[in-house]
This record gives C-alpha cells, sequence and structure tokens, in this order.
C-alpha cells in the first residue's frame, strides 16, 4: 500500500509538473516542491497537496517544479532543473522535505514558502499570494 501510495503521488507529480510546463513559458513565479520518498509528510500528503496546487494555478502563472531528495541520484537530476532555472544556489542548503518553495521567476527571490501538510484552503491562498507578488 505504501509503494502505490508513492508511486501515484510521482505519477501524480510528474502529470502536474508536464501540464504546467506546457502552459508555463510565460511563468511568473516557480515553486520548488522539496519531496523525497523516505518523507512521512510528503507520503500523507503529496496527493493531496498537489492536486490543490494544480487547481490553484489554472493560469499556469507558477511553474512547479520538483526538488526530489530521496537519494543522491534523484539529488542530481533536481540540481540540473533548478540550475536550469537559475535556482540552485538558494534552493542546495533547504534540505527539508514536504515543503513548496515560491519564487520570483525573474528576480529569483524568494516570495513564500509552505508546508504541503497545511490545509487545502491555505495551500490555495499560499498560490494565489505567490501569484500576486
Amino acid at each position: 500500500m505504501r509503494h502505490t501510495k508513492t508511486l501515484f503521488t510521482s505519477l501524480l507529480m510528474i502529470v502536474m509538473f508536464s501540464m504546467s510546463a506546457m502552459a508555463q513559458s510565460e511563468a511568473e513565479v516557480i515553486g520548488v516542491i522539496n519531496k523525497a520518498d523516505w518523507c512521512p509528510v510528503c507520503e500523507k500528503n503529496g496527493a493531496r497537496a498537489m492536486k490543490t496546487l494544480k487547481g490553484a494555478n489554472q493560469d499556469g502563472a507558477i511553474k512547479f517544479i520538483g526538488n526530489d531528495l530521496t537519494n543522491d541520484e534523484t539529488k542530481k537530476k533536481s540540481a540540473m532543473r533548478l540550475k536550469k532555472h537559475g535556482l540552485y544556489e538558494k534552493m542546495k542548503s533547504e534540505n527539508g522535505t514536504g515543503i513548496v518553495f515560491f519564487f520570483d521567476a525573474e528576480t529569483k527571490e524568494q516570495i513564500d514558502r509552505i508546508s504541503v501538510s497545511k490545509s487545502n484552503k491555505k495551500l490555495a491562498a499560499a498560490v494565489r499570494s505567490a501569484m500576486k507578488e
């Protein structure tokens, strides 16, 4: 059951990132999602949080990227994505999992961050707030 939840969460994140990537050539905000397969907060809240984040970002103003801290291999792949978006230096010391960080896409300044364990209402509010910044 645990592996099924992890697989579901991973698939949901891939779909969300793929859909957001198509609509995000003009993203105003970049959301970095720190996750790991071994993270109990991610396992318990990941699918719900991803659905809420995606639903609150229907206009594509936020481009979400994953920062998978599961192991050295996933960290290297994530580092490449972060470098591509100019966020590696900002994120290299952020090792907490189950957290979404919001950055201004142009200046790369952090706008906000929120735990995926927060309520759907708070997650949606964080997305709306990040888009207004």
